[in-house]
């Protein structure tokens, strides 16, 4: 059985019933806050709050600043091509992961090939964790990059 979860401080009064106290339940990688009272969702708590330790981001050394640039600058035009913000940094992040390629029995070339990259900001790319991005999303990408090189040909 297990340990009941400790009381969590909420920022600010609970909307629907006024509690001040609340619980924090993980699910995939986000610390959901909800209300003891009433139990419902209040807000995602950032690690920093919840006294989990940070995740960063990886810079891989495969990866060279010249396949870095032609992701981000050239093919990404320095938007997530996730969620299409420009506002956040970049990075270059993996659409099959490095767990889930190294599964399938992929090599280091084949995981890191422009293919398989792509630019996100933090919150995709932390979001997303070690999953690889959803097939739908995969291909919505996919298509989205091949739109962008048929507009570059002479017609």
């Amino acid at each position: 059985m297990n340990a009941p979860a400790a009381t969590h401080q909420l920022r600010e009064a609970c909307r629907y019933c006024g509690g001040t106290q609340g619980r924090i339940e993980e699910k995939g990688y986000q610390d959901c806050v909800y209300c003891l009272g009433c139990d419902r969702f209040q807000y995602n708590a950032p690690r920093c709050e919840t006294g989990k330790p940070v995740r960063h981001v990886k810079t891989r050394e495969q990866i060279s600043p010249s396949q870095r640039a032609r992701i981000l600058i050239v093919r990404a035009n320095g938007r997530c091509e996730i969620c299409g913000t420009d506002k956040r940094e970049l990075h270059v992040a993996h659409l099959l992961s490095i767990d889930a390629g190294r599964e399938q029995g992929m090599s280091d070339d084949e995981l890191n090939d422009d293919e398989n990259l792509c630019a996100m900001c933090d919150a995709c790319n932390l979001g997303l964790g070690k999953n690889p991005v959803p097939l739908r999303l995969a291909v919505a990408i996919q298509m989205a990059r091949i739109r962008l090189v048929r507009e570059k040909l002479p017609k």
